[in-house]
């Protein structure tokens, strides 16, 4: 073999070599059911709308945007931790009470039922600057409303039943009720809300802005200021994420991903794995460790009017409880908080849940002031960016158990 034939063998063998590698490369990529690149995958999608909240987010209030409904303007509270958007039936008198598919709604934080019709309606959203972003999605049309403590979303639905000493069921006014939950993994039968699939989410819906037709990577960030729909690689810098992984109806939907795994412990004992809600919708945080876990608590008055309960357990004053996202071996994001020594913007309350299911926590509203959170719904990963805790007053012991 001369030099030439040996130039041209070695250069047929590079090429050989090159294709062969991105070949494997693109089969590896394709395999991959959750791309962990950061920001890449974001290049080509750059449409994104800021809308900010009403109000300065606040640990005593859900947060509220502005949105409009069929020309009725509403300040819809923002909840991470339930799917899809509720209104109660008098705000919107135009809509026939003869449409819509029967359905309702539960609430296993604050145990109120909602029953009504799903009717499929435009919901505008106020950016900044006269901006809008609109999405068409089913709305929960109320049109009763009960609070049920005995309710067992995973055998009762449309009927509120009685409570636990025979109580009559106590209607609510339906006048009132705006509601919009835009958090992911709520479509369990035990989380009272089976129907709450992403095409009920407004925020992972999003048609147009401006009137114009997008080009948007389907997620959203929350962080105290507001709400940013679209994921773009300049608004996901310095989010460090976490893989999801697919819901109980990822098949029929690919947005479909199932609550953040996490593991906690308290005072430095076992550890309890399972999962984990960053949930805008409530002021308190709830904890379930696992079975033979000990959680130190303490028996407090009832602060719930409405409770049938006279004296309630609540997470011991000094507990010290670290959380560690998707586990404290290899997190990607960790938080501590002691018990009733944080500041003003820490949980109203810490409670315990009954060890009768696998291990919890919800964090409420108050981990905002710690981290603004990403949801990747194409991806399916869940992403944290640290923010500075707002300085407030340390709350007494005895407020915190409250």
């Amino acid at each position: 073999m001369n030099a030439r034939t040996w130039k041209i063998s070695c250069i047929l063998a590079l090429l050989l070599l090159i294709v062969v590698t991105c070949r494997y490369a693109d089969k590896i990529g394709a395999m991959s059911p959750n791309p962990t690149s950061q920001q890449g995958h974001f290049s080509t999608l750059t449409d994104s709308i800021f809308i900010p909240f009403i109000y300065e987010f606040s640990i005593q209030h859900e947060p509220q945007v502005m949105c409009t409904i069929q020309g009725v303007k509403i300040e819809m509270p923002v909840d991470t931790g339930s799917t899809g958007l509720l209104i109660g039936s008098p705000i919107l008198p135009n809509i026939s009470s003869s449409i819509g598919r029967p359905a309702h709604h539960f609430f296993t934080s604050s145990k109120i039922l909602y029953v009504g019709r799903l009717v499929e309606l435009p919901v505008s959203f106020q950016g900044e600057a006269g901006s809008h972003a609109t999405a068409t999605v089913p709305v929960l049309i109320v049109d009763k409303s009960w609070r049920c403590p005995a309710y067992d979303p995973e055998k009762d639905q449309f009927e509120c039943p009685p409570g636990p000493n025979g109580e009559a069921p106590v209607e609510r006014d339906t006048s009132y009720i705006t509601y919009m939950g835009v958090g992911f993994g709520r479509n369990q039968p035990r989380d009272g809300m089976s129907f709450g699939m992403p095409r009920l989410n407004p925020f992972l819906n999003i048609h147009t802005l401006d009137g114009s037709s997008v080009s948007m990577r389907t997620g959203y960030i929350v962080s105290k200021a507001g709400v940013q729909l679209g994921l773009t690689t300049e608004n996901t810098r310095n989010f460090e994420f976490m893989d999801l992984e697919p819901g109980v109806a990822h098949d029929q939907d690919p947005r479909d991903w199932t609550m953040a795994s996490m593991c906690f412990t308290a005072n430095g004992g076992g550890q309890s794995c399972g999962s984990a809600l960053v949930d805008t919708g409530i002021s308190q945080m709830y904890l379930r460790p696992n079975q033979g876990v000990a959680i130190p608590t303490v028996q407090v008055r009832n602060p719930n009017k409405n409770g049938n309960a006279q004296w309630v357990k609540r997470v011991t004053p000094g507990t010290d409880v670290v959380i560690g996202f998707p586990s404290l071996d290899k997190p990607v994001v960790l938080q501590s908080l002691v018990v009733g020594e944080g500041p003003s913007t820490s949980p109203s309350a810490v409670i315990p849940l009954n060890q009768t299911a696998p291990p919890y926590i919800n964090t409420g509203r108050s981990f905002l002031f710690d981290y603004s959170i990403a949801f990747d719904a194409v991806g399916g990963r869940l992403g944290f960016r640290a923010e500075r805790r707002l300085s407030g007053s340390n709350k007494s012991p005895d407020s915190s158990v409250l």
